[in-house]
């Protein structure tokens, strides 16, 4: 799942010159650090129920805490960096949704389910009954977790400035 951002034009062209001149292994180090510091950044969202701008996530109808129940979709978030780029994503097939939102009809394939109750009463063992394929609406209200905005932007350009300045002081020292 890719989100596009706008960036600071000025500031992206300054980083971008300043990367330019430096090798490869420095410019994927660089970018490493980029991707360490959006994943804490967005591990926080997480913690604090809140969007990458800083705005709380809608609450579930059905009680809990939206994308924290199980962590799952938390624990799957990744950094991938080269030496031009970094790339934070998921790979849980239902984080675009979460992401975006989604308000149509889905299909739901057949499949079997375990039915532990029956008329408000547990039964004593589990039966599985087979659930043919059936036409579902659905409606997930849009929770980013992931994205490029002004704190995040402000996050890689301090990155930046802080590596820049450990080459300088590096360079200094040799």
């Amino acid at each position: 799942m890719k989100v596009q951002t706008k960036f600071n034009e000025k500031e992206l062209l300054r980083i971008r010159q300043a990367l330019d001149r430096l090798g490869s292994n420095q410019r994927k180090a660089f970018f490493r650090r980029v991707g360490a510091a959006l994943k804490a950044d967005f591990d926080m969202g997480f913690r604090r129920g809140k969007s990458p701008r800083g705005n709380a996530w809608a609450p579930v109808l059905r009680g809990g805490q939206p994308l924290r129940d199980t962590r799952r979709l938390q624990g799957s978030l990744t950094f991938r960096a080269t030496s031009d780029s970094t790339e934070v994503g998921t790979n849980v097939d239902y984080g675009p949704a979460q992401q975006e939102g989604v308000d149509k009809a889905v299909t739901v394939p057949t499949h079997t389910r375990l039915i532990n109750q029956a008329f408000g009463r547990k039964l004593s063992t589990g039966v599985y009954q087979t659930v043919k394929s059936h036409k579902r609406k659905m409606n997930i209200e849009a929770r980013p977790f992931l994205g490029i905005e002004r704190p995040q932007q402000r996050k890689i350009v301090r990155v930046f400035g802080q590596y820049m300045r450990e080459l300088g002081a590096q360079g200094n020292a040799t």
